[in-house]
């Protein structure tokens, strides 16, 4: 399978060395790495790693990536990882093979894992803004994490309160289709990409993934979280400087816009000029 891994770069020239290292020993086709107009050296440290580097004025992260995915036609997938990542050889196999075994499938994600040893969330189910709400007011984290672990495998559960799917985090000997997969690190199918019009331009930052996913999903592709696939996530605090939260909440209320229904909207609305 001829792969092009892409990678778009934002102040992120503490982080490329890792990330660019680990893409450097895989299989790929191509790297090409975006930089959003970055203040720092990811630029020139890019450079060290590929010779295709492009510089843009920052039009988001599914933009930098259509840019990036059409200087490269010619490749069955787009294998896309943050600056803050890295993955293994062994994971990165698994994600490729996946695509191989189901030719339904159109984007595949890994688990995710800090540098502390915890999993994160990296797929879960539709979204919803009584997730959303939960997170929001930090309610979540009332709840002991041996519950939500004692919930997260329970199948009926999990089948009556799909919310639980989120507590669904590490590796895993499966692979399960999901509604969609974190933009950390996916592999998409390229004739899948296509069908799509690759991202919605008009999400800067955050539920750009979901959004495609959804998109992949109304076309009759499949989305799966590829268990034996583990990808290292640091979470740059990059977006930091230009408020993280905003773009969160900003780009959660494009995508209920776009697919919610109009009390999903009006809920979201409320939960962007939240203060908290």
């Amino acid at each position: 399978m001829k792969v092009t891994a892409i990678v778009v770069a934002y102040n992120s020239a503490r982080d490329l060395p890792e990330s660019l290292g680990s893409l450097t020993a895989l299989p790929l086709h191509q790297i090409v790495v975006v930089d959003n107009s970055s203040t720092d050296e990811s630029g020139e440290i890019a450079r060290r790693y590929t010779p295709d580097v492009m510089s843009l004025p920052n039009p988001g992260f599914g933009a930098a990536i259509n840019t990036a995915a059409g200087t490269a036609p010619d490749t069955d997938a787009y294998f896309l990882l943050n600056p803050d990542c890295r993955i293994s050889g062994d994971s990165y196999a698994a994600l490729t093979q996946a695509l191989r075994d189901d030719p339904r499938l159109g984007m595949v994600g890994p688990a995710m894992r800090y540098p502390d040893g915890r999993y994160g969330i990296s797929a879960g189910p539709e979204p919803s803004m009584a997730k959303e709400w939960l997170a929001a007011l930090r309610i979540d984290h009332l709840v002991p994490r041996r519950l939500k672990n004692l919930l997260a495998r329970s199948t009926l559960v999990r089948r009556r309160l799909r919310m639980v799917e989120y507590l669904a985090v590490g590796p895993s000997p499966q692979t399960r289709t999901v509604a969609w997969v974190s933009g950390f690190c996916m592999l998409v199918r390229t004739e899948a990409f296509r069908s799509v019009d690759g991202f919605d331009p008009g999400f800067f930052l955050y539920f750009e993934d979901v959004d495609i996913c959804r998109r992949l999903r109304d076309a009759g592709w499949d989305v799966a979280s590829v268990g034996t696939s583990v990808a290292e996530h640091k979470e740059s605090t990059s977006t930091a400087a230009v408020g993280k939260r905003r773009l969160y909440r900003s780009g959660m209320l494009a995508y209920f816009v776009k697919h919610g229904t109009r009390r999903q909207r009006l809920s979201a609305r409320a939960l962007r000029r939240l203060p908290i």
